[in-house]
């Protein structure tokens, strides 16, 4: 986490304007805090919930499994007040299109901080061994208070992610709407990867959400290939670019029958989870030659 957007220039223009270098400015800091939690934070439980799924954890599984579930120091003092800075440095700078955002990152922030202490709770139990004591009885209840901070946890994430994906949107949109009449090689590129980072964002948060929105990048995939296939002399860039949306659509072909075939949440969670670290490779790949490409057709050099 970086706590110091206050020390970056002011970038030009409004925040009452999306597309304005200001706004995307702003954008990026609150992006930079959701990220960083949304890692973190679901970290934390990731193995609890593996060992306890629906019912908790009994007296067998805390005695073989307690060290696995509870491993790792939780979410340590330093990352929990660089985040709260983060909050307060960024609402300082949120007018415009952010007005409404500070309360949503701070709640982000405060369902974090609790969701964190749940697990604490959980594992001085476990590793404290009290469980032996009790017969695994105060487990239940740790339990519902984990499932209640989850369940916070995922609103309140859902709540600054809707926010920002209006914002998002906007500015992507506003951005390829300029490149939609001609629909050549702008178009397509910038097609590809908005459409890219809006199935990656759900994916991180919702399995089931990811899964129904596969058909849209799906689409954006197929009209890129059709686009491309008939430029052979096209900017190495743009083939270098090609061939990762070739890799994002054999990565789909791959994910989109485990999704189908995950019957609950959890297991869709699990096998968007099984491949995210592949799709992020191939996103971030994307878009570095995405970077590539806006220069070149600056340039001139995109034809």
């Amino acid at each position: 986490m970086k706590p110091k957007p206050k020390e970056d220039p002011k970038a030009e223009g409004s925040t009452t304007d999306v597309t304005s270098d200001r706004s995307m400015q702003v954008m990026n800091y609150y992006v930079e805090f959701f990220n960083d939690l949304i890692d973190e934070i679901p970290d934390l439980t990731r193995s609890y919930w593996e060992r306890a799924g629906d019912a908790g954890l009994d007296v067998e599984t805390m005695t073989k499994w307690g060290n696995v579930v509870c491993a790792g120091a939780g979410w340590m003092k330093m990352k929990r007040e660089e985040a709260k800075t983060r909050v307060g440095q960024i609402e300082k700078q949120s007018s415009g299109e952010f007005a409404k955002m500070p309360p949503l990152a701070k709640a982000m922030y405060d369902a974090a901080v609790a969701y964190a202490e749940k697990r604490d709770a959980m594992c001085a139990y476990v590793k404290g061994g009290e469980f032996k004591n009790d017969a695994g009885a105060k487990a239940k209840a740790l339990h519902t208070d984990l499932v209640a901070a989850s369940e916070a946890w995922g609103k309140a994430v859902d709540a600054l992610a809707v926010d920002l994906e209006r914002v998002e949107d906007a500015q992507s949109n506003a951005e390829l709407a300029k490149h939609e009449a001609g629909k050549s090689y702008g178009y397509w590129f910038r097609l590809a990867t908005i459409r890219s980072n809006e199935f990656l964002r759900v994916a991180r948060r919702d399995g089931a959400k990811a899964e129904a929105g596969l058909p849209r990048l799906e689409e954006a995939i197929a009209g890129f290939v059709a686009f491309a296939k008939d430029k052979p002399n096209a900017h190495a860039s743009f083939v270098g670019f090609g061939k990762q949306v070739d890799r994002m659509q054999q990565a789909l072909t791959k994910l989109k029958p485990a999704l189908a075939k995950a019957a609950t949440p959890a297991a869709k969670a699990a096998a968007i989870e099984a491949a995210m670290e592949n799709l992020l490779s191939i996103y971030n790949t994307m878009v570095s030659l995405h970077n590539t490409l806006v220069e070149a057709e600056g340039n001139g050099q995109l034809k």
